[in-house]
């Protein structure tokens, strides 16, 4: 009988957070996209059959969290954090960069909300690594890496 590697995961997820479904969403969802990439409505059925969790909750905690995704992307993307802290710091001189440059970017770019690094600001994540004290200079030396 052949296990379903992911069905295994979601059920360790779930024990290690106790049987509390709500707690293991987030590491579910993680835990898929890590593995494939993105999480797919096949996915979602599953996760909602095991978790008892109704799809609906389940998508719309995929369209609140920014670094959750639904579809598979074909270049990577950087999040730029737009709140009080990044703006002060140079965020939006950051995303006019951006926006002028985009034509010769070799990743996607989007705005996003407080990542936590507020005392490294301007900041951003790319591929869940964290970007500290973001100048146009460093957004191009990370372009030529990519």
């Amino acid at each position: 009988m052949n296990k379903n590697p992911i069905k295994e995961k979601i059920r360790e997820i779930l024990d290690y957070y106790e049987g509390n479904k709500n707690l293991a969403l987030i590491p579910v969802l993680n835990m898929i996209q890590d593995e494939e990439g993105f999480i797919s409505d096949e996915r979602i059925k599953e996760i909602s059959g095991i978790l008892g969790i109704k799809k609906k909750r389940i998508i719309e905690t995929l369209t609140f969290y920014h670094f959750l995704k639904r579809e598979r992307k074909s270049k990577k993307t950087l999040y730029i954090c737009t709140n009080i802290s990044c703006l002060l710091g140079g965020a939006e001189k950051i995303m006019e960069f951006l926006k002028e440059n985009k034509n010769e970017l070799n990743f996607e770019f989007k705005e996003c909300e407080c990542i936590g690094l507020c005392d490294h600001a301007p900041a951003g994540l790319i591929e869940f690594k964290p970007l500290k004290n973001l100048s146009p200079e460093k957004i191009k030396e990370l372009n030529e890496k990519i």
